[in-house]
């Protein structure tokens, strides 16, 4: 056999280094304004006409807490942050090129996940709030953090791996009640309890790419 059919044998042979990207770090952006009630529109926005960013690898954190009344036990359900926005929307170019919209990702989002996700990728994606069979803990004191894979609300970043240049605008905008987030069970049958949430955070964590000198020349 020769060993030019298998280029593991060929222990000879000059190794390659990739020194294409120069550096890469986590960059954080945030919403014009700080309310993250019902029916509110949280749009972030990247302007960046010179630098590149690796979003399909990048994430949205979402933080808060349940304020609830009663004796009832309150949990989340799987997927809750789809549950949490109406629609989610990512437009390029200053609102020029709508890329994809999806309305009421909760049940767009749990229908792909079953029919996609296998059980590993519901391990990776337990901090993104999909579990499978299981659902999202909430902490002892009411509180939660999910950090969301874009791609997970977006399939753009499923299919288009590629750096971005350019102005990038997110738009999620806020169910008009969070009832779908929770299961409520009640201990005794003239309980009532009732749950709020409360987002306190949402802020977008971005993967910027520096390329290599030379290959960012031949970019512009």
């Amino acid at each position: 056999m020769s060993t030019n059919q298998r280029p593991m044998f060929n222990v000879f042979r000059k190794v390659n280094f990739d020194d294409s990207i120069e550096k890469i770090e986590w960059r954080t952006y945030y919403p014009y304004t700080r309310s993250f009630r019902n029916n509110d529109i949280i749009e972030i926005v990247i302007n960046q006409s010179t630098l590149f960013d690796a979003t399909y690898d990048s994430q949205l954190l979402v933080s808060g807490k349940i304020i609830k009344t009663g004796d009832g036990d309150v949990s989340f359900v799987n997927n809750a942050p789809a549950f949490m926005f109406s629609s989610v929307k990512y437009v390029l170019g200053g609102g020029s090129k709508e890329m994809e919209l999806v309305q009421d990702p909760g049940i767009v989002r749990t229908v792909r996940g079953y029919l996609c996700y296998t059980s590993e990728d519901s391990k990776h994606l337990a901090i993104s709030g999909w579990n499978f069979p299981n659902s999202p803990k909430l902490n002892p004191d009411g509180t939660f953090t999910f950090l969301i894979l874009l791609k997970h609300f977006f399939n753009i970043f499923n299919d288009y791996r590629t750096v971005i240049c350019g102005m990038q605008t997110f738009t999620f905008t806020r169910a008009n009640n969070d009832a779908n987030c929770f299961i409520v069970k009640e201990k005794t049958p003239t309980s009532n309890t009732t749950v709020k949430m409360d987002i306190q955070n949402v802020e977008l964590k971005i993967k910027r790419i520096y390329p290599e000198s030379g290959i960012k020349e031949k970019l512009f």
